[in-house]
């Protein structure tokens, strides 16, 4: 009979079936309580899923609690459920071992049998010893297996599948954090503790300022944990928006607290109140910071954060004039100036203000016209005059603009004058005011000078009225003989009807409008209709560069080039009428400023409008404006004048080049002969008196110098003339001394007859500097008696002074030429330039003051530059390419 053995006291198992059976108690542990941890894992999903779609805000305190707290009992329950599992037994783990391995007969709990009885049998125990032994083997095969818990005999309808599935969604599609959210179950709308369910603060510069927001707190963070005890600093531009949004904070919302620079009570700013049906539970709170300030975000009383800013002000724009206000003939001027801003430069303008006229002396009050009587109509404010911005937004700006201030009421009246710029802010920032007189067009036309006048009185004050009536009605009366035009009477007998019949603003502002155009057309003819389409042709160009519209730039342009081209056409002929007989010379000029310089002007003005470089392109239409200003000014009779009496200038100016050449020539020979005599005298003592060599050597040197100087014939004999004696060379060499003294002294005073004759020139043309001419002459004179004398140190003193006197005289001469052109023409600059903008080829001689000769830093800085690039032409190392760049370098020093 066999009997089970003892367990306790039986043998014991081998360690590989003893892991086996502890590793099948872990299983088996493992599968009743994964059935019991669902139950847990359940509540926890659901719980998560509520709080994902955002119950928890929506609900009342109430039934919060009722709701928080029944989870919490369920999880309570769930976890208690899940530990009291009991742990199997030994001969439970040995039969899931059994079962899952699939061995029939149980061999793991037979093997821990034992024979009770017949053990002494020896047949009995060789029988029982071979049923062990197949036991064992068995065994060998059982497996542990994984587990298995079966939780579908708990949940057969699968919700947890069914919750995992939801759970997912809802977690993706979940805006915000989603630890906020859960954490949103434990706080309940009366509570002043725990962290808030979502704040966002930011700060908002203005757009000007093209600045990104400052993120102040996240809703993702904690930022009453993260600021609280620590004030952050910020520095914000002025005028920047402090935008805080709470969520979550129930019917208290959130607020700031301010407390600004140089304030004793903080400002309390409260989020706008929400709308009836609003039930986002969002509040939000906005404040533009102008000072320094200290700001709190609460929420009820408690501080979420805190921030102190530091206000950067947005100081107004600078401008200010760079350079004198350089005026045309024609009534133009160029206006340099440079503005900054700390944001940008939006626009700029010229303002101007007539200056009161001057207080009457008593004692002439009786030559002054009587006072204006009656009602006056309000004075018209004068018309803005806007200057251009390269890049509109730019900071820092440095131009000049060309403005038409001829058809200005103002014009040439002193007024008072001063810049104005805008910046994208809209501050605006004024420069120092200035006093000038407006420049005005001139014209040379009698009638066209009383219109104008009556157009002036017209618009100072509306009082002129009756006087420009009458003034009108006198022009008209018996137009012919001066009025030529049909165009010209009917204008200005339209107007004298106009003013007569009415007295309002409107008729009298058209009125000086006409009056002007009308002016034109008696000083100009036609030329100032061709000049006004160009005007607007060119308006038209700049409003197309601006839209950046390539069909509409097309059509500018050929319209430009049109209206150029009949507009040159018309100032032709006027120039033939004003000088039929011409000047050839002139004419001559004239071609120089040809039709090839235009269409180059205009192919580089239309390639710049295509591109869309439109700071270019505005350049250039300024730079045709003002050629528009100078051909006008260049046809002019006076012009004509000015350039003849120029040209006379330029004569005398190059025989003043000529004459001072030759003195230096002179010059040069005087310390030539000095330098002879001193080398004969040396020669005469190192050889001595009487040797045969030494007479030979001086007379050969003597023949250098005669055929050096080249007014004397060469005295190359035989050697006979050798054997002479030193005392018949030393009398040659005297009177050849004596000979060329006397002739430089002629030459000295042929210089000195034309240099008076060029002084008596100069003071009959008022030009040049007499006294520096007059020293001239004194020194020349004073070099005449030294070189008759034989004293060539002196002369070569006194010749140095006449030198450079006469160098000064011409270089003054040439500055006031250039100025006087400068005038003329109506541009600015180092030196006179024609219409074009061109260098003038004869303009005086060159003094040599317009080359810059490089000082010594420049030139260390270039010798150091070269001995880099030859050390680094060296280096084998270096790319192929740099290499070759270095060698095309060295090869142009």
């Amino acid at each position: 009979m066999v009997e089970p053995e003892n367990r306790d006291s039986g043998p014991a198992m081998s360690r590989s079936f003893a892991r086996k059976v502890r590793l099948s108690t872990l299983a088996l542990f493992f599968e009743r309580l994964w059935p019991r941890l669902w139950l847990v894992f359940g509540v926890a999903i659901l719980f998560a899923m509520l709080s994902f779609v955002g119950l928890w805000p929506n609900l009342d305190p109430l039934p919060h609690k009722i709701l928080l707290a029944a989870f919490g009992l369920a999880a309570v329950t769930a976890i208690i459920y899940a530990v009291r599992i009991p742990w199997p037994t030994r001969d439970e783990a040995i039969r899931r071992i059994e079962r899952r391995s699939g061995v029939p007969h149980r061999p793991a709990t037979s093997y821990e049998d034992t024979l009770t009885s017949g053990a002494a049998n020896v047949e009995t125990s060789a029988l029982w010893q071979a049923h062990r032994a197949r036991l064992a083997k068995a065994i060998q095969r059982l497996k542990v297996g994984t587990p298995a818990p079966r939780t579908d005999r708990f949940d057969p309808w699968a919700v947890r599948g069914l919750l995992l599935l939801l759970l997912i969604p809802i977690a993706v599609l979940a805006t915000g954090s989603l630890g906020d959210r859960l954490a949103a179950a434990f706080r309940f709308a009366n509570t002043e503790q725990g962290p808030p369910a979502r704040v966002d603060a930011w700060v908002t510069p203005p757009p000007y300022t093209a600045l990104p927001p400052i993120l102040l707190a996240d809703g993702g963070k904690q930022v009453a944990d993260e600021n609280r005890g620590d004030a952050r600093f910020f520095e914000t531009p002025d005028h920047s928006l402090l935008t805080l949004r709470g969520v979550g904070f129930g019917g208290s919302g959130v607020s700031l607290e301010v407390l600004s620079d140089g304030a004793t009570e903080p400002l309390k700013v409260t989020a706008e109140k929400s709308k009836d049906r609003d039930t986002s539970n969002v509040s939000e709170v906005r404040y533009e910071i102008r000072k320094s300030a200290r700001v709190r975000a609460l929420a009820g009383s408690r501080e979420l954060a805190t921030w102190t800013f530091d206000v950067i002000p947005d100081e107004p724009p600078k401008i200010s004039m760079t350079k004198k206000i350089s005026a045309t003939p024609r009534g133009s001027m160029r206006v340099f100036y440079k503005a900054e801003d700390d944001y940008g430069v939006q626009s700029a303008e010229v303002k101007l203000r007539k200056v009161p006229p001057a207080p009457v002396d008593p004692s002439k009050a009786w030559a002054q016209p009587p006072p204006l009587t009656g009602p006056r109509l309000p004075l018209e404010r004068p018309p803005v005059l806007s200057l251009r911005i390269p890049r509109p937004g730019a900071k820092k700006v440095d131009t000049s603009t060309l403005l038409d201030v001829a058809e200005n009421p103002l014009a040439g009246q002193r007024v008072q004058l001063w810049l104005e710029a805008t910046d994208v802010g809209g501050q605006v920032g004024k420069s120092k005011p200035i006093e000038i007189v407006l420049p005005s067009r001139h014209f040379k036309n009698p009638l066209a000078r009383a219109v104008v006048e009556q157009r002036r009185n017209l618009a100072e004050d509306s009082r002129y009225r009756p006087t420009a009536v009458r003034a009108l009605d006198a022009l008209t009366m018996e137009p012919e003989g001066f009025i030529t035009d049909d165009g010209v009477y009917l204008g200005l007998r339209t107007i004298y009807h106009r003013l007569d019949r009415e007295d309002s603003r409107q008729a009298i502002n058209e009125s000086i409008a006409d009056l002007w155009q009308i002016a034109l057309k008696i000083e100009d003819g036609d030329l100032s209709q061709a000049e006004r389409a160009l005007k607007d042709a060119q308006d038209r160009l700049s409003d197309a560069i601006e839209k950046g519209d390539d069909k509409e730039i097309q059509d500018a342009m050929a319209e430009l080039k049109k209206r150029l081209n009949d507009y040159l056409n018309e100032m032709q002929k006027n120039a033939e009428k004003q000088n039929p007989s011409g000047d050839q010379q002139q004419n001559d000029q004239q071609q120089e400023l040809g039709q090839q310089d235009l269409d180059q002007m205009m192919k580089d003005l239309e390639k710049s409008a295509r591109e869309g470089s439109r700071e270019d392109a505005e350049r250039m239409l300024s730079e045709l404006r003002e050629l528009m200003d100078r051909l006008q000014a260049a046809n002019s009779p006076e012009a004509r004048a000015q350039q003849q009496r120029a040209q006379q200038m330029m004569k005398k100016l190059n025989e003043l080049s000529d004459l001072t050449g030759k003195q230096q020539q002179l010059m040069d020979d005087t310390f030539g002969e000095r330098r002879r005599q001193g080398e004969g005298g040396s020669q005469q003592d190192e050889n001595g008196e009487g040797s045969p060599r030494a007479g030979s050597r001086g007379q050969q040197g003597q023949g250098r110098e005669r055929g050096g100087q080249g007014n004397m014939q060469a005295d190359q004999q035989g050697g006979g003339q050798q054997g002479q004696g030193q005392q018949g060379q030393g009398g040659q060499a005297g009177g050849r001394q004596q000979r060329g003294q006397g002739s430089l002294g002629d030459r000295q005073a042929q210089l000195r007859d034309q240099l008076r004759k060029l002084k008596e020139d100069f003071e009959e043309m008022q030009a040049g500097d007499p006294n520096k001419l007059g020293n001239a002459e004194d020194a020349m004179g004073k070099a005449e008696d030294a070189l008759k004398q034989g004293d060539l140190d002196e002369a070569a003193n006194q010749q140095g002074q006449a030198l450079d006197q006469m160098r000064q005289s011409a270089q003054q001469m040439a500055q006031q030429m250039q100025q006087n052109a400068q005038q003329r023409l109506g541009r600015g600059g180092n030196s006179p330039r024609d219409p074009f903008g061109r260098p003038q080829r004869a303009q005086g001689p060159d003094l040599g003051t317009s080359v810059k000769v490089p000082d010594a830093i420049d030139a260390q800085r270039a010798r150091e530059i070269l001995e880099e690039l030859r050390k680094r032409s060296g280096e084998s190392l270096r790319p192929q390419d740099e290499l070759e760049y270095i060698d095309r370098l060295l090869k142009r020093f």
